[in-house]
Parts: structure tokens; sequence; C-alpha cells
């Protein structure tokens, strides 16, 4: 959801924006035993073909990114290829000021040419006290350039699915990102609630392509701050890849905050940020709102970001033809917007 609080208590956990690298190879081990520039492990595994030490470059990119980490994916179904930082913030998320408890990650990636290639770009960062816990993540298909929320988390809670267990599950939008073009990313995690919310915006036109919040199973979990993860994985669900993207990333920032403020600019069609809330909630019919604003229109998003239609009538909004499922809703009013999440059932 979108907002135009500041938090005034956000402490920086880490910062890597790749300049004061030297450029070339950002390691010379690739078995991700002995640290390289940056205190980053690389790791690629054998049974990729053209796993190697140059896989991993620090290259000049665009005036803006300057130095930007390039890592060359698989040319073939297997092999994994990621850096990490091994034990440096162990204890950072522990010695945290008390009430900074949402942990947000940004970082820049860039969706690549057009390509045949079946890598992913990823970025993970995992539960410390159980390692089968993604707390968020985030993968780029290059080949289709689709985006996927990773998280721990009940699917009935995300998108509605009903009947599946609580586990690491993946959530990919039908709409594509634009090709060749530098996107900001952000996901914040509540250690709290365990509300996850997921933010894109195209850093050429400063458009937020999505901004959004979900409801994650990850509550109470510690963060594994010691394994910062950036991947290029080859797509498992292929039985053919013989191309190796080249997949871009910058600015890897985390901080510990007491707000979401993910990628600190304002949605640019939220003039103003109002607070309605809406009920029943979930509901099997009608929609309505309690404010004190009047609600001039609404626009309803399923779990894929595609835009569905429904009927706003005497200030509540007609859900009967919607689907059972999880959706957003974006209210306009006199005073402002407002973005909620509500069910369907």
């Amino acid at each position: 959801m979108a907002s135009t609080s500041i938090s005034f208590y956000a402490q920086s956990i880490f910062n890597e924006n790749f300049e004061a690298l030297t450029l070339g190879n950002l390691g010379t081990d690739i078995t991700g035993t002995t640290a390289g520039q940056g205190g980053w492990y690389t790791t690629a595994a054998t049974t990729a073909a053209n796993s190697a030490v140059t896989n991993f470059q620090v290259t000049n990119n665009t005036t803006v990114h300057g130095k930007v980490l390039s890592i060359l994916g698989s040319a073939s179904t297997t092999g994994t290829k990621q850096i990490n930082q091994n034990n440096k913030l162990t204890s950072v998320w522990g010695t945290r000021t008390p009430g900074n408890n949402i942990l947000q990650y940004e970082f820049d990636v860039y969706s690549g040419a057009a390509t045949t290639s079946q890598n992913t770009a990823r970025v993970y960062l995992w539960d410390g006290s159980s390692a089968n816990q993604c707390v968020i993540g985030f993968a780029l298909n290059m080949a289709t350039k689709q985006h996927t929320l990773i998280a721990y988390s009940d699917p009935a809670n995300i998108n509605g699915t009903t009947g599946q267990t609580v586990g690491n599950w993946g959530y990919t939008y039908n709409t594509a990102l634009a090709a060749d073009t530098w996107y900001k990313v952000g996901i914040a995690w509540d250690s709290v609630s365990g509300e996850i919310s997921y933010k894109i915006i195209n850093e050429a036109t400063n458009v937020v392509v999505l901004d959004e919040f979900f409801q994650g199973s990850a509550a109470g979990a510690t963060p594994n701050l010691a394994n910062i993860q950036v991947l290029a994985v080859p797509n498992t669900t292929v039985t053919s890849n013989t191309v190796a993207a080249n997949i871009l990333f910058d600015n890897i920032k985390l901080k510990a905050t007491n707000t979401v403020d993910l990628l600190a600019v304002n949605d640019i069609t939220n003039n103003k940020s109002v607070s309605i809330s809406v009920f029943p909630n979930p509901t099997t019919d009608y929609l309505k709102f309690d404010n004190n604003y009047k609600v001039s229109a609404v626009q309803v998003y399923d779990a894929s970001g595609k835009s569905v239609p429904t009927q706003l009538l005497n200030d509540q909004l007609d859900v009967r033809n919607l689907q059972n499922g999880v959706y957003l809703i974006k209210i306009t009013t006199d005073k402002g917007t407002a973005t909620q999440k509500f069910i369907k059932k």
C-alpha cells in the first residue's frame, strides 16, 4: 500500500553500490570459501559448463549507475551462480533500535534485452532459525520478463488459493516488465505481523509499476542477515537451455525501520494518502467504506495486478461477480486516495 509517512528511526544495515570496488572479477574463488571484494563470497555450481571466476564482474554501466554487479548465468538447465555475505551481519538484527521491527530489502535490477535464456535473477533473505523459510525473495524471468514475489506464506492470504500448506511460495505476476530497463525493487517484512510490502519502480520513467502488501507467515522469524543472497538461477521448469544471461544488480540496501517507506518515493499517482477502512472483510457480495470523505471512484486489482471490473453504487461496491480470492482496491475520494486489501469469499 502506498504511504506518505516518513520513518525517523531507520537504521542502515547494509549498503552496497559497488563504487568502491575495482573493475573486473568480484572474487577469485567460486566455491564460496574465500571472500572477494566487498566481503562478497562467490559460488558457481560445477554443474554449469560455463562456471568460472569471470561469472561475477564489477562493470561500468550508465552514468547514473556507475559501477554495477554483473552475474553470468548458466548456459544449461542446471548450475546456480550466487554471491552472498557470510557472517558479516550476524548480530545486527538483534542489536537494532527497539521498535525498528520492519526489515526493508531494496535493490536495482536490469531487465536485460530480449533473450531465450531460461535464467532468472533472484534475491533471497532466509530465516536464520529455520533454513527452510524464505522470509522475502524476488525473481525475474529473463526470457518472459515476468517477476515473482517469493515468501514463506499461505497462498490463501496472497492470492486466495485454498487447500495449500504454509511454505515457500512464489507468486508470479502476469504483466511483464519492459526489456532493457532498470527497475528499483523494494520488499519490506514486518517481523511482528508478518506482513509483506512489495514495490517496483521503473527508474527511467519514475512510474510506480507495483505497490502492494500481503499477509506473510514468517512473523517472529529471525532474518539470516549473515546470508544475503543475490543469484542467477536456471529455470528448473524447462528441459532445455543453451543461453546464459548477463544479469545486472546495483544499490543493494537493507535497513531496519519502524514504518514502511520502500524506495523513499511516493506513488506519483497518489497526491495525498487518506485513511479509509472497508467492510465487511471478507465479503460475499458488497464492500462498504467507513470514512469521512466522498468516494468518487474505485479500481480493483486481482493478485496478478490485473484490473477487474466492478460497479460502485451508493457508496458501496458490488463484488458479487468476482472470483473468490484476495484483491487490492484503490479508493479515490475528494481528499485523496487510499489502497486496501480485501477478500472475496
